[in-house]
């Protein structure tokens, strides 16, 4: 049977990055700032979805005679 194991021991990624790479390394920053970027686009396009969602239904339920329209979820 053969076991994988890696070079980090029982770090986590984010210590593994910190070891091998100093804080006052310029790649460092640019991966947590990649990191961020990501988490931010994600957040906003998944946000703004639903707040359009929200207020399409709205209007569209405005000028609708009959019934009921649901935009979204």
């Amino acid at each position: 049977m053969m076991t994988l194991t890696n070079s980090w021991g029982n770090k986590t990624i984010f210590e593994a990055i910190e070891s091998e790479l100093p804080p006052q390394s310029t790649v460092y920053w640019l991966l947590i700032s990649i990191c961020a970027a990501i988490a931010w686009v994600v957040y906003i396009t998944y946000y703004n979805s639903r707040v359009v969602g929200i207020v399409l239904t709205v209007i569209v339920n405005k000028f609708v005679k009959f019934g009921h329209v649901h935009i979204g979820e």
